[in-house]
């Protein structure tokens, strides 16, 4: 939706107007929280300005909170008298979610050392297919080059790094490689997450304690998409987010008073 786009042009048309049903957005989520980000999201209010309003919207989200959603329906100029809400579970059995504390130092990276088990060769049982999750690309781009340095030469292009940055040819390529099997693994920022739905992703890790709630869940969501499955999916969190860590800096503190 954009002033004079293509869209627009097309909404000139009365045979195209005419066949228009209905308005549906998918991960209606991003309305509000990839506002930043994607800010053509937000383009997305004039729908009712260029529409008749007896065509009907529909927003659909595994992860939109009560703020998102109130937050979506100002947004599309949705009135909530006129609103029917459907709600489904979310709930994904065959997948174990779990949090670690991240022990060594963060820019180490090496509590994703497990990923690739010292002196694995080719020819071993393959590591799971496994996404790491990151809200920094600088982050993502570092360990993905610390896990490469743990496999053999000639395999170490078996692990990538994926983000915006890219372009869309490249990362085209690269998501059909990680679904043929040719790369063990991908450090990604969230450009990765919407809309992949990569069925036999055993391994989710989020790094670090960096994101939303919802964010997370629909990162931790990329796991196991084939329900015969099983994923897990992991919240590696850093240490003063435990409470364990918080009692021990108080009683030290409680110590030099």
């Amino acid at each position: 939706m954009k002033p004079s786009g293509e869209f627009e042009k097309r909404l000139k048309n009365p045979l195209f107007t005419s066949r228009i049903i209905s308005i549906i957005i998918d991960e209606a989520h991003c309305l509000t929280d990839w506002g930043e980000f994607r800010p053509e999201y937000k383009e997305l209010r004039r729908l009712r300005y260029v529409l008749p309003m007896s065509i009907p919207v529909m927003i659909a989200s595994a992860t939109l909170t009560k703020d998102s959603l109130t937050n979506a329906l100002q947004l599309l100029h949705m009135h909530p008298s006129r609103l029917v809400t459907i709600r489904r579970t979310t709930d994904r059995p065959n997948i174990k979610i779990g949090v670690k504390k991240i022990k060594y130092a963060l820019n180490s990276y090496a509590d994703l050392a497990f990923l690739i088990p010292p002196g694995w060769k080719d020819g071993d049982p393959l590591p799971p297919k496994f996404l790491i999750f990151f809200d920094d690309i600088q982050d993502a781009i570092n360990a993905a080059q610390y896990l490469r340095r743990r496999l053999p030469p000639g395999m170490q292009d078996k692990i990538k790094w994926f983000n915006a940055n890219m372009t869309t040819t490249y990362k085209d390529a690269e998501v059909t490689h990680f679904v043929l099997g040719e790369t063990l693994g991908l450090a990604t920022t969230e450009s990765f997450g919407m809309g992949m739905d990569v069925p036999d992703i055993k391994l989710v890790i989020q790094w670090r304690a960096t994101c939303k709630l919802p964010t997370l869940w629909q990162r931790f969501g990329r796991a196991a998409r084939d329900k015969k499955l099983t994923g897990t999916s992991i919240l590696f969190a850093e240490k003063e987010f435990f409470d364990d860590e918080r009692a021990a800096k108080a009683s030290r503190k409680m110590q030099r008073q």
